[in-house]
C-alpha cells in the first residue's frame, strides 16, 4: 500500500514537474517513442534504409550497398534544422563489390551509438551520431575481414 502510494506520488512529481520543465517533457517523450517505434518494414531490394534512434527528431540513413552513413534530422519549426549530415564519406566497400543489403545498422544500448555490419566479410564499426561535428562519425573499426 506504501509502496503504491510513493508510486502515485512519484507520478504526479513528475506530471507536475513536466508543466515547467521542458527538459523534462523530452525525456519523457523520448521514452514513449522508444516504446512505440519500430524500424520501417525493409524491402530486400532496398538499398536505402531509415534506422530511428531514441532521439525523436534523428534517424540514420543506411546506403546498404557501400555502408555510407547520414544522420537524417526533422523538425516542425522552419528555425530549427532539418535535413542530412554525413556520418562517413567514403563507401566500405569498392565499386565492384557493392551490392544492396551488404551493410546493416544495429542499435546498441547506448542512444548515440549503432553497429555498422558487412556481411559479406564480417567488419563491424562502431557508428556515433550526434548534433556536434567533432563526435559524429565512425569512430573506429571494431573488427578485421573473417576469412
Amino acid at each position: 500500500m506504501i509502496a503504491a502510494h510513493c508510486a502515485s506520488l512519484g507520478l504526479a512529481l513528475g506530471l507536475a514537474l513536466g508543466l515547467i520543465s521542458p527538459g523534462f517533457r523530452a525525456v519523457a517523450a523520448q521514452r514513449v517513442r522508444r516504446e512505440h517505434t519500430a524500424a520501417a518494414p525493409i524491402c530486400p531490394n532496398s538499398r536505402f534504409t531509415l534506422t530511428p534512434t531514441q532521439n525523436i527528431w534523428t534517424s540514420l540513413l543506411l546506403d546498404s550497398s557501400t555502408g555510407r552513413i547520414w544522420q537524417v534530422h526533422f523538425a516542425v519549426s522552419d528555425s530549427l534544422f532539418a535535413g542530412r549530415l554525413a556520418l562517413n564519406e567514403e563507401a566500405f566497400a569498392p565499386p565492384a563489390a557493392a551490392r544492396v543489403g551488404r551493410f546493416t545498422l544495429q542499435e546498441t544500448q547506448n542512444i548515440f551509438t549503432f553497429l555498422l555490419l558487412d556481411q559479406d566479410d564480417g567488419r563491424v564499426w562502431q557508428v556515433q551520431w550526434s548534433n556536434d561535428a567533432d563526435k559524429r562519425g565512425v569512430t573506429r573499426q571494431l573488427s578485421e575481414p573473417i576469412r
